[in-house]
């Protein structure tokens, strides 16, 4: 009988990562779907590692007597019970950075997408229409100004490089004021939520999903958006009232919205956005590149098995030391030596 960890996998790996967790644990792969299949898998799962798909709650974690760790393939863990988790002296980790370029590099294709119509002309010339061409106009962005809401690594990022690439007047709003350095970097302007929504041509959301921010860009932040603004949103779905976007864009106060997550992920045939000639959505694929895969892969990997080992991981969600501390009340082993 093997004295090596049990790892389960919910979801497909980049191979640079998977070769680390197969060279260093026994590894089951299972359907995040198949609840009946997660809890077999579970029951002896000293790790688990998932990316979106399937959720870790707590019929999941009571179904894991033996779990030590759980590692996000990506970065928000709104879909982990991580208060249960750390209830229960279970290490939870993520892999922030991973994919900043990727979103950036995507927030800034729907920026130019948008304003330049491609959701609307690419079909048009397709279906044999060359004449729409001359159909509508589009819209610079270099020199307007962009709003970030949520000036994390990926607001950071973003508004570094729409301030060099294209001189826009860069316009943050978050909980915490930045570092001085990076907002100079950026040339960005710490603001009021509302007087961004005045100000900005181009609105991009870079939020974590809780209390705070669910719904926040709902009917009265989008009565108070600046006319003609670009709303894109690479958070999460459940950020924006997609019923109340929809019903701004068929007022005309936004020029079109930029979507690569869903508040129902697969979102359903009759979503009110999916299709429309004035939104240009994506099916939550801004990581989804040779590189922002291979990141993930590589950082859930070593820190699943750096906490196996019992070293201390690089990108912990919750607190090592609480985690040690519960784990020590309740009689379970330590996890760090």
């Amino acid at each position: 009988m093997s004295n090596r960890p049990i790892v389960l996998l919910l979801t497909n790996m980049d191979d640079s990562g998977l070769r680390l967790v197969r060279e260093a644990a026994d590894v089951r792969m299972v359907d995040p779907k198949d609840r009946a299949a997660v809890e077999a898998g579970a029951k002896d799962a000293d790790a688990i590692i998932t990316r979106t798909a399937g959720k870790i709650d707590v019929e999941v974690l009571d179904w894991a007597p033996k779990l030590r760790v759980i590692g996000r393939h990506g970065v928000g863990v709104d879909h982990i019970d991580v208060p249960a988790a750390t209830a229960r002296g279970i290490q939870v980790l993520s892999t922030p950075g991973a994919n900043t370029q990727d979103v950036v590099e995507h927030v800034v294709a729907m920026m130019i997408g948008l304003s330049k119509h491609f959701q609307i002309l690419i079909p048009e010339l397709k279906a044999g229409n060359y004449a729409a061409r001359t159909s509508m106009r589009g819209r610079e962005i270099q020199g307007r100004t962009l709003g970030i809401i949520g000036f994390g690594r990926i607001g950071k990022r973003l508004g570094e490089t729409c301030r060099l690439g294209f001189g826009m007047r860069v316009l943050y709003h978050d909980v915490v004021e930045a570092p001085e350095e990076a907002a100079l970097r950026a040339g960005a302007v710490r603001v009021g939520f509302e007087e961004l929504l005045h100000q900005a041509d181009y609105v991009s959301l870079h939020v974590p999903l809780d209390e705070s921010t669910r719904g926040m860009i709902d009917r009265v932040a989008l009565a108070n958006i600046k006319k003609g603004c670009v709303l894109v949103n690479t958070s999460r779905g459940p950020v924006v009232d997609e019923e109340a976007v929809a019903d701004a864009l068929d007022a005309g106060l936004l020029w079109g919205y930029g979507a690569d997550v869903f508040e129902v992920e697969p979102p359903p045939p009759d979503h009110p956005l999916i299709g429309r000639r004035d939104v240009l959505a994506t099916p939550h694929s801004a990581a989804q590149t040779e590189e922002g895969l291979r990141n993930m892969a590589t950082m859930v990997a070593r820190d699943v098995l750096d906490v196996l080992a019992g070293r201390q991981p690089a990108n912990p969600v919750n607190d090592p030391i609480e985690v040690e501390r519960i784990r020590a009340e309740s009689g379970k082993a330590p996890l760090y030596h």
